[in-house]
């Protein structure tokens, strides 16, 4: 393994333990405990969300971690060789890459304009100062169960890449 491979590695696991980690934290610890604290959580969640930037830490993570790991499939198959890609281990990489891949897009495509919606919907029950409406209730309920199906869509692909990727090298 040269220098470029190792470095790789250490891009793809260190990004990848850290995407991970933060998602199962997110949809299993956060996201239920603010959904349970309704409009109180809208400080939090504004401050994580906006204030830390958490949505800008799940894209650069799993950037990284997806363009390593795909750089690391095109060195390990030797340029897609169909043998490589057949074997155990080129399977079980493959399907690992492939829900690492759908948990990547869907996850930015789908997670970040609804944590905005909700950031948004934080804000204005914030600016209200009242108790929200049944519409602002009601929408805040909307956006929380899509995030909530997306979570866990996303936590599952990301299950199915970590196991994949870390038996691979032993199949074969």
């Amino acid at each position: 393994m040269d220098f470029l491979e190792i470095t790789l590695r250490v891009v793809h696991i260190s990004c990848g333990v850290l995407w991970v980690g933060g998602a199962f934290f997110f949809f299993i610890f956060v996201e239920p405990t603010a959904n349970e604290l309704g409009p109180d959580s809208e400080k939090f969640m504004t401050r994580i969300v906006v204030g830390r930037r958490l949505p800008v830490y799940f894209i650069v993570l799993s950037a990284l971690t997806v363009l390593a790991g795909l750089t690391l499939y095109w060195i390990r198959s030797a340029g897609l060789q169909a043998a490589w890609i057949t074997s155990p281990t080129g399977l079980a990489l493959t399907i690992g890459g492939v829900a690492a891949l759908i948990a990547f897009v869907g996850g930015n495509a789908l997670i970040k304009p609804n944590v905005d919606k909700l950031a948004a919907l934080g804000a204005e029950l914030g600016a209200s100062g009242g108790p929200p409406t049944e519409a602002q209730q009601r929408a805040l309920r909307d956006v929380q169960h899509t995030l909530r199906r997306i979570g866990t869509v996303d936590i599952v692909l990301l299950t199915i890449a970590v196991i994949a990727m870390a038996s691979a090298r032993h199949l074969g």
